[in-house]
């Protein structure tokens, strides 16, 4: 069972990854256009690991807001599949082009989007899930300028 916290703890661990990942790829290619995108995503993924801390934190201290108490596994397993919202696995150093080491950076935002998407069914304050909505609209324009540079 997971609730609520936990998920979003989950939540700040994808970003922690991604920010952490975004900058060990910086510099394995030999596209600058590309190092400075990684660079801005970085920092974008610390802004929303801090803006989920603090609503883990709010959530932790209220205790008149309805939320979910806890959730199954399986369910979160219906929900999101069998997506790993991992890069660990990859090795830069074997890449062979920038369009490969963009292709997986695009999977990788599609999944945290696809996982945000799921908390967001779980929230019912309207300014978290807007919130939400904006972090979801960045990864979301990650995807878009990878997909520019990739062209």
């Amino acid at each position: 069972m997971f609730s609520i916290t936990e998920i979003i703890e989950i939540a700040v661990q994808l970003e922690k990854n991604g920010e952490k990942v975004y900058r060990e790829a910086m510099g394995q290619s030999k596209n600058p256009e590309l190092d400075d995108l990684l660079r801005d995503i970085a920092e974008e993924e610390l802004e929303h690991r801090d803006w989920f801390l603090s609503l883990k934190d709010e959530i932790e201290k209220s205790q008149d807001r309805p939320q979910v108490e806890e959730m199954d596994a399986s369910l979160i397993d219906d929900l999101i599949g069998k997506q790993t919202f991992s890069l660990a696995d990859v090795d830069f150093s074997q890449l062979k082009s920038s369009k490969h080491l963009i292709d997986i950076f695009i999977e990788f935002e599609k999944d945290t989007i696809l996982f945000y998407e799921m908390l967001k069914t779980f929230l019912v304050d309207e300014k978290t899930i807007e919130h939400l909505e904006k972090i979801i609209q960045e990864e979301s324009s990650h995807i878009e300028k990878f997909e520019d540079l990739r062209r």
